[in-house]
């Protein structure tokens, strides 16, 4: 994102709004996923011994980003503002196929990313 405002692609907002609403985002989306995580004990494909499988971390974080940049550049730039959700879904992907998560979890962070990302643009007017 910070590349893309170096090199003089357009975004809805400034470089220092984009890095507020992002890091906004990524402490809203942490405390939901591991809030989540921390209570819902939920054994890995892996069966790993840790009961923390859902939702995934990874995803979720990966789905902010991927949220972030649509959000700046869905009008000027859809390549680039699509471009992050590949990403975040090859993440997903990986998770699952890799054994450290089920579907479910993997989903349910994309939507956990993308919902938290959603709200916290609908209050950028407000939050200063």
């Amino acid at each position: 994102m910070l590349i893309a405002d170096l090199i003089g692609i357009k975004a809805k907002n400034h470089w220092f709004d984009q890095s507020k609403n992002l890091a906004i985002s990524i402490i809203v989306t942490d405390f939901i996923t591991y809030t989540l995580k921390k209570n819902i004990y939920k054994t890995r494909p892996n069966y790993s011994p840790v009961p923390q499988s859902f939702p995934s971390g990874h995803t979720s974080f990966a789905f902010v980003n991927a949220a972030v940049l649509y959000e700046e550049f869905k009008a000027t730039n859809t390549t680039l503002a699509y471009s992050g959700y590949v990403f975040a879904s090859t993440t997903g992907t990986l998770r699952v196929l890799n054994n450290a998560h089920y579907i479910s979890d993997v989903i349910t962070s994309a939507g956990i990313g993308i919902l938290a990302t959603k709200v916290i643009y609908l209050l950028d007017p407000i939050i200063p």
